[in-house]
């Protein structure tokens, strides 16, 4: 059986009640960081195009290609780090089980009481 049935979500969203914002938050992160890698890579493009034809550098054409494209892969990964740590601490602090703002002492009590 997948994880992606209803029956088995319906397991989760009963074993962790805010797991449908959890979800909501970690798609849009997947999203943004869709976003960026396109026009990461789109800006990227026509800036290299632009110096390519002004300044005409002896580099490799394949440079006008790859160069965006990586650009654009670092930048969808920085995105879509930084946007699943914040989707990761919401959940975990909406499930009270621990918060950036919760005392690292408070958090070692809470451990010890489980």
């Amino acid at each position: 059986m997948s994880s992606t049935s209803p029956r088995g979500e319906e397991g989760l969203i009963e074993k962790f009640p805010h797991y449908k914002t959890y979800k909501a938050c970690q798609s849009q992160a997947l999203m943004s960081s869709s976003f960026a890698l396109l026009m990461a890579s789109m800006c990227s493009y026509l800036a290299m195009n632009a110096f390519n034809q002004r300044f005409k550098p002896n580099i490799n054409k394949n440079w006008l290609v790859a160069g965006p494209v990586l650009f654009g892969v670092l930048s969808a990964y920085v995105v879509v780090q930084h946007k699943t740590t914040n989707c990761q601490n919401m959940w975990m602090a909406m499930e009270e089980k621990h918060s950036v703002l919760t005392p690292a002492s408070e958090r070692a009590a809470m451990r010890e009481k489980t």
